[in-house]
């Protein structure tokens, strides 16, 4: 099958277009026919062997894919052949046929395009499963979303709106906080330019109620502190750079909680979790309450040039390649 090829570890740039085996679904697994794959910012670490989840070369990146159902593995119940699915896999996604562990595959609806399910796939699983389950923001509360235009950061900017939040974007430059105001935020900042710990205390009316911060680096410790009594921070990941050190004392003062989110806990271990969340994006985007801002489509061949623009932190949204 054609597939986007990583044969040696490296940049993007070192990726081909050529042949694998198509994967053979095992016993719990489904093949998927990929109309659509989306790129993440974990398939930049994974080409460069970086990510935790280690891969055997050759091998096709790709972690969402969307498209319909080929074949079922052994034991798997709930699901047809021909089936739209939208599925989260661990590689491969980047190629004509993937497969997926049935726990982490989505039947989706009619009036959901494949790029659209493959573009709000892992980042809105993330930014759900985070706010509503893990966080538990509860409407009316107030919400800070540090990269707020980038794939997950755009996410929980509508995620927290459609769970009945005030929702606060920072993000740097005013292009980038303009896609945020688009996709529902109530206010933005521009951590480039202005004080986020100030302009969050002055936004919120006192202090936010969750953080969600995919960025860290500089901006952790100032989003931190902008937290209000009872306030929870989620960690989701490093895009900045430098791991956040959180002093004890910054939970202790206010009643605050600390919170890491890796949504392979949920793959993992919380199969009805991710199952429900899951369903209720694919509704909403269905009822078009969320809209995945995808930045680019491509097919393929265009599968290097948009990893380095996610790597270099230039994409707002998404880019899905098509297949």
């Amino acid at each position: 099958m054609r597939a986007v090829v990583c044969s040696e570890f490296g940049d993007p740039e070192k990726l081909g277009i050529g042949e694998l085996a198509v994967p053979l679904p095992g016993p719990g697994e489904v093949l998927i026919n990929v109309a659509a794959a989306a790129i993440s910012f974990a398939d930049t670490l994974m080409i460069r062997d970086m990510h935790q989840n280690k891969h055997d070369l050759p091998f096709a990146p790709g972690m969402e894919v969307a498209g319909t159902i080929a074949a079922l593995g052994a034991d798997v119940t709930g699901f047809s052949v021909g089936q739209r699915a939208m599925a989260l896999v661990y590689d491969g996604g980047y190629a004509e046929q993937a497969k997926a562990m049935a726990t982490e595959t989505f039947v989706m609806p009619e009036g959901v395009s494949y790029e659209s399910a493959a573009a709000l796939c892992s980042v809105y699983l993330t930014a759900h499963c985070a706010l509503a389950f893990d966080a538990r923001l509860a409407a009316g509360e107030t919400l800070l979303v540090l990269g707020a235009a980038g794939g997950v950061g755009l996410a929980a900017v509508e995620v927290g709106k459609a769970l009945g939040a005030k929702v606060i974007a920072a993000a740097g430059g005013p292009e980038k906080t303009a896609a945020a105001t688009a996709h529902g935020a109530d206010a933005v900042i521009d951590y480039r330019s202005e004080d986020l710990r100030a302009r969050a205390i002055e936004l919120s009316g006192g202090g936010v109620d969750v953080v969600f911060d995919p960025v860290a680096g500089d901006y952790y410790e100032p989003s931190f502190r902008s937290l209000d009594w009872g306030g929870r921070y989620l960690t989701i990941g490093y895009a900045g750079g430098a791991i956040p050190k959180i002093p004890a004392n910054l939970l202790l003062v206010k009643n605050r909680a600390a919170l890491g989110f890796a949504l392979m806990h949920y793959r993992r271990h919380k199969h009805d979790l991710l199952q429900q969340s899951g369903a209720i994006l694919l509704d909403w985007a269905a009822d078009g309450v969320i809209n995945p801002h995808i930045a680019e489509t491509t097919g393929l061949e265009g599968a290097s040039k948009a990893m380095r623009a996610v790597m270099d932190r230039k994409a707002i949204g998404k880019y899905v390649l098509t297949v």
